[in-house]
């Protein structure tokens, strides 16, 4: 019984999102690495540290504004995923723009959805 009790949680779900491109595509293949071997084997380390008088000026970093879309789409990404595993949903959608279409096209992908 203890068996397949842990077996129901460890199994994943498949849902139709998995063969969707709404997860995105990968730009590049994945980079292979390989570690880096040291000659030498008896290696000593010496650190030391002071107190430097050289303080970070805070005000000189600066950083990129957050692309509005690129953030949208990870929050989708997240809950609609929750929500189409998870909950019992009727979707309406209102428009046939951009949007409209796409949001219509991604749910015609699934076969459960009339």
């Amino acid at each position: 019984m203890a068996t397949s009790f842990t077996k129901s949680f460890t199994t994943k779900t498949s849902t139709f999102l998995d063969q969707s491109s709404f997860h995105g595509v990968p730009v590049t293949s994945p980079v292979r690495m390989q570690p880096l071997r040291s000659a030498q084997k008896n290696v000593s380390i010496t650190m030391s540290a002071a107190a430097s008088s050289e303080q970070y000026d805070l005000g000189s970093f600066k950083f990129s504004p957050i692309k509005e879309s690129i953030v949208a789409r990870e929050m989708i990404r997240r809950y609609m995923t929750d929500m189409i595993t998870y909950a019992d949903t009727d979707v309406v959608i209102c428009g046939a723009g951009s949007a409209g279409l796409s949001c219509a096209y991604e749910l015609s992908k699934n076969p459960n959805v009339q």
